[in-house]
């Protein structure tokens, strides 16, 4: 039987939100069994949520959840690396309403989580599958399909048309040890011709060199790996699927998505959980 894990010890993360520009604190407390991964305002806590609890809000360019007169955004990389790690209690004491961009990638989460150590605790992990295959599509192309099993995998096609963006697509099985090597690494990515549109939209304040990928005429960085952006696409999505209550099991393909379309998922769960079952793996 796999069992809940919690953090050995407090770790904490400092940085700027990528949109924001503003810097943040983040605690990582650990947290009883069956906790959850909860997000609380270091300031008031009054204004906390669990995750799985809530779906996220329409936003552009970023994973935002809010409640209780509190918002968080830009969680999708600390998502992933909670959810690939399999921390499952944890409590998220925040100074701010941005998570820190950090190097742009997941990477500096998971060194972090892994420095702070895993405590087993007693009661059974639990994952979370579909019933039955489950389809979410548009007129647009965007498309997410979800079928039952027992492992995870994504299989991921994004709709790049620039020649630098590197391969468009990837199908990964998707273990702790693989997320770590090869899909946590993958930094945010962007095209230099649509910075003044973000920045003009109060978006991309923090946006440097040092935590995003730039596509201009030319690659303006050194790239981690020749596809480091469909990695991306798919560190997004592993951290848009962390908002579901456990950690989701099954195989995923997707194309064309973007946060807004990964938010679709949890919005189903949110209001058809009897479509849904948890699952305890021996």
């Amino acid at each position: 039987m796999m069992f809940q894990k919690t953090l050995k010890q407090r770790v904490k993360f400092s940085g700027l939100g990528v949109h924001s520009g503003c810097a943040t604190t983040l605690t990582l407390v650990p947290a009883p069994e069956d906790t959850g991964i909860v997000l609380c305002n270091a300031t008031d806590k009054t204004q906390c949520f669990r995750i799985g609890a809530v779906v996220p809000e329409v936003a552009m360019h970023a994973t935002v959840i809010k409640a209780n007169g509190w918002y968080v955004s830009t969680i999708e990389h600390l998502m992933a690396a909670l959810r690939m790690l399999d921390i499952d209690n944890v409590v998220v004491e925040m100074q701010g309403n941005e998570v820190p961009i950090l190097d742009g990638s997941a990477l500096p989460f998971v060194q972090g989580l892994l420095d702070a150590g895993f405590q087993e605790q007693h009661a059974p992990r639990k994952f979370l599958t579909p019933r039955e295959l489950l389809r979410f599509a548009d007129d647009k192309g965007r498309v997410i399909e979800i079928v039952p099993a027992n492992t995870f995998s994504i299989s991921y096609t994004a709709d790049f048309t620039h020649p630098l963006a590197g391969s468009p697509f990837l199908s990964v099985d998707l273990s702790s040890d693989f997320f770590i090597d090869h899909i946590a690494p993958a930094r945010t990515f962007g095209f230099l011709e649509q910075l003044p549109f973000l920045r003009q939209h109060k978006l991309a304040q923090g946006s440097s060199l040092s935590n995003s990928i730039v596509i201009g005429q030319e690659l303006l960085n050194d790239l981690r790996f020749p596809d480091e952006c469909v990695r991306h696409k798919i560190l997004d999505l592993i951290g848009d699927l962390g908002l579901l209550p456990y950690r989701l099991i099954g195989a995923v393909t997707a194309a064309k998505t973007s946060h807004n379309f990964n938010r679709l998922v949890t919005e189903h769960y949110c209001q058809h959980p009897e479509q849904w079952t948890t699952v305890e793996i021996s």
